[in-house]
């Protein structure tokens, strides 16, 4: 099973190697399944086995996941398994917002999203945007409250999903929660 503590992003290559499109799905679906063989994620994903398999190699490279060769098959069967769930980019590394890049991608997507476009009616769908006035410990104790949450429905739709592989009815919902400070009078206001 995969650490709890995150993992520090320090280095260059660990970023690039992590902010991958293909990797951080093949991370997500490590981290649900809690091990899986390239076969397995190229199906699920959709991508070239071929493909996976590289993935995994730089993954594995950089201290992601690992090999687990005592759930393999026999020596050829190479099964990779997690070694964190949580990473921490350390914002002054160069290319760090390539990491929370693809996170906004599909946030500003979600939420501009045409709720009569095919298939926006099968699945669901919901963003907010609000604010209040905390005091730090406030936000810390709210934030403690969300991740709680988060955490308990994480191990339940990971043990549901884990029980059922390629349940086509369970999807991948991206979920991002962010909190802090906002100077409403230092932002610049656009013209009209």
């Amino acid at each position: 099973m995969a650490s709890k503590e995150p993992l520090q992003i320090t280095d260059p290559e660990m970023l690039r190697a992590m902010a991958h499109p293909v990797r951080q799905r093949i991370l997500i679906e490590l981290n649900v399944r809690e091990h899986a063989r390239a076969a397995d994620l190229a199906r699920t994903l959709d991508v070239p086995a071929n493909s996976i398999s590289f993935h995994l190699r730089v993954l594995a490279k950089h201290h992601f996941i690992e090999e687990a060769p005592e759930l393999a098959r026999d020596k050829r069967d190479r099964v990779w398994r997690p070694v964190v769930e949580q990473f921490i980019v350390d914002r002054n590394l160069a290319g760090a917002e390539n990491a929370i890049d693809p996170y906004l991608r599909w946030l500003r997507a979600m939420f501009l999203r045409d709720r009569e476009a095919p298939g926006a009616r099968e699945d669901f769908h919901e963003g907010m945007a609000s604010g209040a006035f905390f005091t730090r410990d406030e936000a810390e104790e709210l934030t403690a409250e969300v991740f709680a949450v988060m955490e308990k429905w994480w191990d339940r739709t990971g043990a549901a999903k884990r029980a059922d592989p390629d349940d086509p009815e369970r999807k991948f919902y991206q979920i991002l929660y962010a909190v802090g400070p906002r100077d409403l009078a230092s932002e610049p206001v656009p013209e009209t």
